[in-house]
């Protein structure tokens, strides 16, 4: 009910934008490059502040962006809502924080206590590391044959 509310408060701003939109050129054209500067942007999105940051050195292209997604943010406190609780509320808890996967598609380093490495893998490698896990399991013993 909450997003439909802001669904009919968005169309009433939108309305009101429309009717009182100034005359003239609204189209403009943005320099390839800018000058060197960094900008810290947030704002409100439906899971929570999104964060941009943008370092420019001059160029066409930015010496440093990074994107803050409020899924990589919410994260953290699953973490907490999951202690002493059961399996079953574990589908409710991850609803409660409404994820983007895609939103949070980052690196993951990897440590290797045993071997004493460190590896940095994407989560589609870590996603294929872990079917080639499963595929491992033998479910009549519930063994793991662990690759390291």
């Amino acid at each position: 009910m909450v997003r439909v509310k802001e669904l009919i408060s968005s169309y009433a701003m939108i309305e009101y934008l429309l009717k009182n939109l100034p005359e003239g050129p609204f189209k403009v054209k943005a320099p390839r490059k800018v000058k060197p500067n960094e900008v810290y942007s947030r704002y409100e999105a439906p899971r929570g502040e999104n964060v941009h940051f943008i370092k420019s050195n001059g160029s066409d292209k930015p010496e440093r962006l990074k994107v803050r997604a409020p899924t990589l943010a919410n994260y953290a406190a699953t973490i907490a809502m999951l202690k002493n609780g059961f399996i079953a509320d574990i589908p409710l808890i991850f609803a409660a924080i409404d994820p983007c996967i895609c939103c949070a598609e980052r690196l993951v380093q990897l440590d290797d206590g045993r071997r004493g490495d460190s590896r940095v893998l994407s989560f589609s490698q870590l996603r294929a590391m872990a079917n080639e896990r499963a595929k491992k399991i033998d479910f009549k013993k519930r063994k793991i044959a662990w690759p390291f």
